[in-house]
């Protein structure tokens, strides 16, 4: 069994909990004294080192001269080094001296009995075999220490695999003199078998608490790298020259008010507080997990910690952490609307994150973090924050979660039958009272398993129809009886004591049918943050019946106020945003007799908010939009993904395809979180499943517009020319040939071309996309800037310099009176790699320094972007043919750096890390750090779809080759 892991860190009680693994140890050293005879015993005492180990094998040697025991002598001697890296580690990380003496004097006895016996199968033979494998699991141990920053972590289990050890040794010792036959020197197969089922159980224990070390040495690195990233990109930011006095504070980004009727968990709250210490400076970072069952209250309890901590703090921010997406939404929050600072920016999701980190890193505000619902703890990854005080308190449902770099965890159970009552009678403040209710409460507790939510929902119930307790016992015994007579299972969760079929269909079938249909389209939404403004529809007249109670501002009301009366809802009135428990989402869903109808519902409402590829601007005004609005996307997505491996799963549309399409149009050019891909292959499903009735051909074109977008990133340029080839196609068919839209087809047909290296039948289509531009798709200035860039790079591509400067001045010329900064600094790049391929190295360097000037005056947004990436490359390239080598690594780290941080296309990374190898080779003290950063460009491309060519030609035409059109 493993030892339990300690709740605290400080110093007086992990020296008392020291103490416990110490005792631990002791006593199965005792079990050695208790069971050994008094013979062996004292022989065990007389090996107390892996010197004496040693000197006793020269003993043997002489002792035992025939070959299969010499040659087991010999091979001893590797695996018994693991065995002393293992014992001096263990000891090493006590904060009590322990004595492993009786380790050695056992191992020594077990070696000597298996030297000396005889038996139907080879006893040495298997024993060594044995120490052998289990001298492997050791290794593997031994090699996690260096990575591991925090023995604690590894603590209960490094003294597990002591444990097992001494008490397999024991064992076999005494299988030999108990069971032994011929004065202990031969076993018969069934003592070998029971031998063996032993030493089968204690290796498999072995290899779990050895798996379990390995996982804290991963995570641990895993952390260290994500740290040491996050330190490279604070310092490529200059984040220093910002006062910190310049945010607003106190401030705070809770997600919804303070629960009047939170109810108990003084213990853990306690505890909480007893750990994290936020208030104090002069601590150290201190973090602990909440864990347990969904619906256990573990987001109740956070936020009672964290408002009950209001006053005596500067900041607390609240961190949605159910995926990547929405923690840098959350921290983009933070940025923006609690302590605005002056670099965030709407867009800049990842650039707002680490402005946040350097704040908490930097300042000397006493500040707690809360990451709420944390899945993964890969999640973590990259969010840490490096500071040297402040504390950071996460929930989650995964008990692993709670490791590094979170110093300890702490479960949240259900009630006890007690508590729950108490909670019960706490919550129904308009129940009708009688006698004898506590002990009525307490059958309810009971018959809810002690589950806050279950009792919260139930207690709103109680509340609105001014039951008693003991009345709601009765109601509830009738929805349970015929709940079982229906045989309904409902929607079962792993690890729940109780079903809560009767709680849910009291719950829901009191619902009102606006309530019901409001409930149904939130539980395809995300959880955490669901806009109030997604339920107002421009023509409301035009909805589906089921969204009737979207048509006014009362029906809406009413049927959102039925919801929160009845649990199932909570509002946050200052962000106009609802919550819904995960649970309560899961089990309507399971229980909705007209999913498909809601589903589609969901859809119409989420549609009318995400702009067609016709209408997108692209601003900052759209970007909030998105903002609120993708999230739910992706939600739905993701519930649509699920049900298809279910009995009923849902079908989808070509309303939903279009969501899934606009979306990934929206924010491919931003998909900081690479959430694009996955949105475009369920779209492409999805619109295979539809009947060919029902299938839309100009969707199908978009749609495979951005699948050639998303393969030039990922450098699968010959799918891509298909896909283009194809949305052309359909375009020329169904669209007018002067349509935008057909001209956006063929200035991607041009860059398909290009990535080929077919300059020639690229110009031919940009030309063509050039005829209608001169028509009314001309109109829109970006369209004809951003042809302009792409032409002028095919231009130069070819050769064709100077052809290539007149249609770089005039795109620039354009950008410029738009005061786009985007395509500013695009412009100069391409005139930057223009001047480059021209050996004008002073006119290169002139642009990108223009560039860098321009990203520098347009905030963090700009200055840490994929652009910015792209910027530092052509900074080290033109350096590096310059002879400025210490500048040339500057700006080709940096490059890697934002590449790696905003996801820019492997393609393009692997094109930065080589630039940065071949900069470091440049001085003789980094060659080192050099054939590193060459091996990890090597790997990145052969990561490849397509496996990144010949991975022997590391030359730099080789890598540009990897990159799409637009950044050669």
């Amino acid at each position: 069994m493993q030892l339990p892991n300690p709740l605290y860190n400080e110093s007086n009680d992990m020296a008392t909990y020291d103490e416990i693994y110490t005792e631990s140890w002791q006593e199965s050293v005792k079990e050695c004294e208790r069971t050994l005879e008094r013979y062996d015993y004292e022989r065990a005492l007389q090996v107390k080192s892996p010197q004496n180990f040693r000197e006793e094998l020269g003993k043997l040697f002489i002792e035992y001269p025939d070959e299969p025991s010499k040659k087991a002598i010999i091979l001893i001697y590797p695996t018994l080094d693991h065995y002393e890296t293992f014992a001096r580690n263990f000891v090493d990380m006590m904060a009590n001296p322990v004595d492993t003496s009786m380790m050695w004097g056992l191992l020594f006895l077990v070696f000597k009995l298996a030297l000396g016996s005889t038996g139907p199968v080879s006893p040495l033979s298997r024993i060594t075999r044995w120490l052998e494998k289990i001298g492997h699991e050791l290794r593997e141990s031994n090699n996690c220490r260096e990575r591991i920053t925090d023995l604690e972590k590894v603590k209960s289990d490094t003294v597990e695999v002591n444990k097992e050890i001494v008490i397999l040794w024991l064992n076999i010792i005494m299988t030999f003199r108990n069971k032994g036959q011929g004065h202990e020197i031969w076993l018969n197969d069934s003592a070998w078998d029971s031998l063996t089922a032993v030493y089968n159980t204690a290796y498999q224990n072995i290899t779990e608490a050895v798996k379990r070390i390995e996982k804290v040495a991963e995570m641990a690195e895993r952390h260290a790298r994500a740290m040491e990233q996050i330190s490279i990109l604070q310092s490529l930011l200059s984040l220093r020259d910002f006062p910190q006095e310049s945010v607003t504070m106190p401030c705070n980004t809770l997600p919804v008010a303070e629960n009047s009727r939170f109810y108990g968990r003084r213990d853990i709250l306690r505890h909480l507080e007893d750990h994290l210490r936020p208030a104090d400076t002069r601590s150290r970072l201190s973090s602990i997990a909440l864990y347990g069952l969904g619906g256990i209250g573990k987001t109740q309890i956070a936020l009672a910690y964290a408002y009950q901590k209001l006053d005596d703090l500067d900041t607390v921010f609240w961190i949605s952490a159910e995926d990547t997406y929405s923690i840098q939404k959350s921290f983009s929050r933070v940025a923006l609307d609690a302590l605005k600072l002056p670099k965030a920016s709407p867009q800049a999701y990842q650039e707002n994150m680490i402005l946040v980190l350097d704040w908490l890193q930097n300042t000397t505000a006493k500040w707690l973090l809360i990451f709420d619902n944390v899945d993964s703890h890969n999640a973590l990854d990259g969010c840490w924050p490096a500071s040297k005080h402040g504390a950071v308190l996460v929930t989650t449902r995964d008990v692993l979660v709670a490791t590094l770099p979170i110093d300890t965890g702490l479960e949240v159970d259900e009630f006890d039958n007690d508590e729950g009552a108490k909670f019960l009678l706490h919550m129904t403040p308009n129940r009708r009272r009688i006698d004898s209710e506590l002990e009525s409460a307490q059958l309810v507790a009971a018959e809810l398993g002690g589950l806050p939510l279950a009792l919260n929902q139930m207690a709103a119930l109680i509340n609105a129809r001014n039951y008693s307790i003991e009345d709601f016992r009765t109601m509830y015994a009738k929805y349970d009886q015929r709940l079982h007579k229906q045989k309904k299972s409902g929607w079962k969760y792993l690890g729940y004591k109780h079903a809560l079929d009767t709680v849910w269909e009291i719950s829901f079938t009191n619902l009102g049918d606006g309530a019901r249909a409001c409930l149904g389209v939130l539980s395809y939404f995300s959880a955490d943050s669901v806009p109030a403004e997604v339920f107002t529809a421009p023509e409301p007249d035009k909805l589906p019946d089921i969204l009737s109670f979207c048509s006014d501002e009362l029906n809406l009301g009413d049927a959102i106020e039925e919801l929160t009366h009845h649990a199932l809802v909570r509002k946050n009135i200052e962000q106009g945003s609802f919550r819904i428990h995960r649970l309560v989402q899961a089990e309507y869903r399971a229980r909705m007799d007209n999913a498909q109808e809601e589903f589609e519902a969901a859809t119409k409402l989420l549609l009318a908010k995400i702009p067609s590829q016709r209408s997108s601007k692209f601003d900052n005004e759209e970007w909030l939009l998105y903002e609120r609005y993708i999230p739910q996307v992706i939600a739905l997505a993701k519930n649509y993904n699920d049900s298809q491996t279910k009995p009923k799963p849902l079908r989808p549309t070509m309303d939903f395809v279009r969501l899934l399409t606009n979306s990934s149009n929206a924010i491919h050019d931003n998909d900081t979180m690479h959430v694009v891909p996955e949105m475009l292959e369920t779209a492409n499903s999805a619109y295979h499943t539809c009947t060919e009735q029902e299938r839309d051909r100009l969707l199908w074109s978009l749609l495979q517009y951005l699948k050639c977008m998303y393969h030039f990133c990922t450098s699968e340029f010959m799918k891509s020319e298909n896909e283009m080839t194809e949305s052309l196609d359909i375009r020329l068919e169904l669209l007018r040939h002067d349509d935008l839209l057909v001209a956006l087809s063929y200035n991607g047909l041009g860059m398909a071309a290009g990535c080929q290296e077919r300059y020639e039948e690229g110009l031919q289509w940009f030309m063509k996309a050039r005829k209608v531009y001169e028509g009314p798709a001309g109109e829109i200035p970006s369209r004809k800037l951003v042809w302009g860039y792409n032409v002028s790079r095919n231009y130069y591509c070819m050769g064709k310099y100077e052809e290539a400067r007149k249609r770089l001045d005039e795109a620039l010329g354009i950008a410029d009176r738009l005061q786009s900064w985007y395509m500013q600094v695009y412009g100069h790049l391409a005139f930057s790699s223009l001047y480059t391929r021209m050996n004008n190295l002073d006119e290169a360097k002139r642009h990108v320094d223009t560039a860098k000037q321009i990203l520098e005056a347009s905030g963090t947004a700009a200055r840490f972007s994929w652009l910015s990436s792209y910027c530092a490359y052509r900074a080290g390239d033109v350096a590096m043919k310059q002879g400025r080598f210490n500048r040339a690594i500057e700006e080709t780290e940096r490059s890697a750096a934002i590449g790696k941080l905003v996801k820019v296309p492997t393609g393009i990374l692997a094109r930065c890390v080589h630039a940065y190898s071949k900069a470091l080779a440049t001085d003789p003290s980094r060659r080192k750090e050099s054939e590193r950063q060459r091996l990890e460009a090597r790997r990145l491309r052969s990561s490849l779809p397509d496996g990144g060519g010949d991975l022997d030609d590391e030359s730099d035409e080789a890598f540009e080759r990897l990159v799409k059109m637009d950044h050669r």
